[in-house]
């Protein structure tokens, strides 16, 4: 995408007190929270009364977090256990835990902006004179640096959130699943309601194409997209080889290792497999597959991992809820 792009900077939580966060874009094929600046607050000490025997077990937590009313009403969408999947913010038990999923929230906005930016760099590398090409190249390998971190910490942090969220439900009674269920069945009703009513009220204005309109209609359900963490990356293989690399094959890989981060591993076959790029979703994979095909690596393909371990791209996509 061409322009120049704002990184979404992971503002730390302060410890007390309250801190502003920045506004963050909606990208199409990401989730990410659109609107009005948001607070959230954090604070030493608090001590937390009525604890059920669940929350006894839970490791002692120094700090008291907690988002803002408007951030409360976003819908999230993240699986705890086979039997457990949080729907909003008002759904964790700890508040370690949900610090944690926020804070991986930032980072996947980040790591969004990022992202487009390196491409952005990408097509000015491509129509720079030569003076500027080094310069730039140095740019895009630093960006390129910084998503394979990014793409690294995020998994972790929301493992991390679901694990500690997990010993909750291991030490709950039967009853307490069953009122978490019933609870997560009305909220999720309440929310095709409330898009079943905005949906008629569109219809009814759209009939009647004169009526003024005195108020600013609510945002579109579909527009509230669902945080999903995801596990799955997505590398383009630019070549697998046993043995010496062809000379061809090596020239054009060193060509395409300035402007791109290149990897490389060896896999149980015993071909060292060269890839690039570390991207969450498959449309993003799709259009890097495109920009290295038209730098010269014509039989580049996409290659999906998880956790480290190479799966197809059809069972990545199942995971990932791409097909």
């Amino acid at each position: 995408t061409a322009g120049t792009y704002l990184l979404a900077a992971n503002v730390p939580l302060h410890e007390s007190g309250k801190e502003s966060l920045l506004n963050l874009e909606n990208t199409e094929g990401h989730n990410h929270y659109t609107g009005n600046a948001v607070d959230c607050y954090s604070s030493k000490d608090t001590i937390l009364t009525g604890q059920s025997a669940a929350e006894k077990t839970a490791p002692t937590q120094n700090e008291h977090f907690s988002v803002s009313p408007e951030l409360e009403k976003i819908p999230i969408n993240f699986r705890i256990n086979s039997t457990i999947t949080y729907y909003s913010f008002k759904h964790f038990k700890y508040d370690q835990s949900k610090k944690l999923f926020f804070q991986a929230w930032l980072k996947e906005n980040e790591l969004q902006k990022l992202s487009e930016k390196t491409d952005s760099l990408r097509k000015s590398y491509s129509l720079a004179p030569d003076s500027q090409k080094e310069a730039i190249a140095t740019q895009i390998i630093n960006s390129e640096k910084q998503i394979i971190a990014l793409n690294d910490e995020i998994p972790d942090m929301y493992q991390k959130a679901r694990e500690e969220e997990d010993r909750y439900w291991l030490a709950a009674s039967p009853e307490d699943i069953n009122k978490f269920q019933e609870k997560i069945k009305l909220y999720n009703d309440s929310l095709w309601q409330i898009a079943d009513k905005q949906g008629k009220q569109e219809a009814l204005q759209s009939e009647i194409p004169d009526t003024i309109t005195l108020y600013k209609p609510a945002p579109k359900a579909e527009e509230k997209k669902a945080v999903v963490p995801g596990g799955i990356i997505y590398k383009i293989q630019i070549g697998a080889f046993k043995g010496k690399i062809p000379e061809a094959s090596n020239k054009l890989i060193k060509k395409i290792s300035v402007i791109r981060k290149v990897e490389n591993y060896v896999d149980d076959k015993g071909l060292k497999v060269y890839t690039t790029g570390n991207l969450r979703s498959y449309s993003d994979a799709e259009r890097m597959l495109s920009q290295v095909k038209q730098e010269g690596i014509k039989n580049a393909v996409i290659n999906a991992y998880q956790s480290g371990k190479k799966i197809t791209v059809v069972e990545a996509k199942k995971l990932n809820s791409e097909l």
